[in-house]
């Protein structure tokens, strides 16, 4: 069977200008020759794609730069700012709506807490409701990501497992929302949503080959990121360290494993140990769940042995996490994030110390093992970035094609 030479001449020409417009995601400001040169594309084909950019308002020429060998050249810029995308983080006890554009700046976020026993309706309708609120005041909006806990199936768009939230087992978050909004709906696994925040915006050094994210939350997984993209497996559902047994005579967890990585560490384990250790501490009316969280770490830092000893030990079920992720991926970094990233400096040095005990030296010597710096909530910033990621593979589709403002 031939090939339509129409059809595939049009793949052609949105592949190259989904090249460059990573390019400009990922560098800011770009000469047309740095692009040629990057992209092995000839100077003529860059003219010609960048054009059309141009004339789409997805690109624009942002002034004069420094150039190869220090020449003056047009300097070329992604349009970010007409172009919003929204973000959605969904855990066990909290929902985080908020807003960013296509460069990665922040806007706003409105985070909701929920009581896991809360009828899911009430929930979904309440995420709905508060998306639909930010697509009236940012009407450019040009996607929306979701982050949910894993293990995520993404063609059945159910979570498979969701630790003490039964009721949310028969929710079909690909039914619930893909036809509810006008603009695309991307969903993924809130540890590949922040593996992929922490590859575009975590400011890590790069070149790097393999990025592994920790998240250490409601719920504890894991998200790598080679070279660009996700490592999903058939599913969607690798790398779910969660579940990954480290002690199998432990207590079975409702995934069907025993003695699971979460079990020991997730963020609801040290609040239940905390409060049972010092409950006058979290006696006061009115308290978030990230107050309690909050508690734990000022205390632990004010030298509260009990709540010193607790992160302690956390921290060395964290590092057995880490220990599995080297020896499974290889990776160039670890960033570890979500709540439990909040304590720092109290536990990074255990973590660091129990992975070189654990780890041959030829392979601890090439990892970093290192705490989210992030802002913003990576799990959020990620909801979006899987969206902006979406959006750049087909910005001809996707992106608004208006003039920038100042243009």
């Amino acid at each position: 069977m031939g090939i339509n030479p129409i059809v595939n001449n049009t793949d052609m020409n949105e592949a190259h200008r989904s090249i460059i417009v990573k390019i400009l995601h990922q560098k800011g400001v770009c000469s047309r020759a740095e692009i040629a040169k990057i992209t092995g594309l000839t100077q003529a084909s860059i003219t010609k794609i960048v054009s059309s950019l141009i004339d789409m308002g997805i690109v624009y020429e942002s002034g004069i730069i420094k150039g190869n060998g220090n020449r003056r050249a047009i300097g070329l810029s992604l349009n970010t700012e007409n172009n919003p995308v929204i973000g959605i983080k969904f855990s066990r006890h909290i929902y985080d709506v908020g807003v960013f554009d296509i460069g990665g700046r922040f806007y706003t976020q409105t985070e909701t807490e929920f009581d896991i026993t809360e009828d899911p309706r009430k929930v979904l309708d309440g995420i709905k409701a508060q998306v639909h609120a930010y697509l009236k005041e940012y009407k450019n909006t040009v996607a929306i990501g979701m982050a949910v806990p894993g293990p995520y199936l993404k063609d059945e768009g159910i979570i498979a497992i969701v630790s003490r939230m039964a009721a949310w087992h028969e929710i079909n978050f690909l039914k619930e929302f893909e036809n509810e909004f006008r603009i695309p709906f991307f969903i993924e696994q809130d540890a590949n949503a922040g593996a992929l925040a922490e590859w575009w915006f975590g400011g890590h050094e790069k070149p790097m080959d393999m990025l592994a994210y920790m998240l250490m939350g409601e719920g504890v997984g894991s998200g790598i990121i080679e070279e660009d993209r996700i490592l999903g497996g058939k599913q969607g559902a690798a790398s779910e360290i969660g579940h990954i047994s480290i002690d199998v005579n432990g207590p079975r967890c409702q995934c069907g494993n025993y003695g699971c990585l979460e079990l020991y560490s997730a963020a609801p384990v040290l609040l239940a140990r905390a409060m049972q250790a010092e409950p006058r501490l979290f006696n006061k009316k009115g308290l978030k769940r990230i107050d309690e969280y909050n508690i734990i770490f000022r205390e632990a830092r004010k030298g509260n042995e009990k709540f010193r000893k607790l992160l302690r030990e956390i921290a060395e079920y964290i590092a057995y996490g880490c220990v599995t992720l080297i020896n499974a991926y290889n990776p160039d970094i670890i960033v570890i994030g979500d709540v439990l990233a909040k304590a720092d400096e109290l536990i990074l040095p255990v973590i660091r110390e129990k992975v070189r005990e654990r780890v041959v030296e030829e392979l601890y010597s090439q990892v970093k093992i290192v705490i989210s710096k992030l802002t913003v909530d990576p799990t959020l910033y990620g909801a979006a970035a899987a969206a902006t990621d979406r959006v750049l593979s087909n910005p001809s589709r996707f992106l608004n094609i208006t003039q920038p403002s100042g243009n």
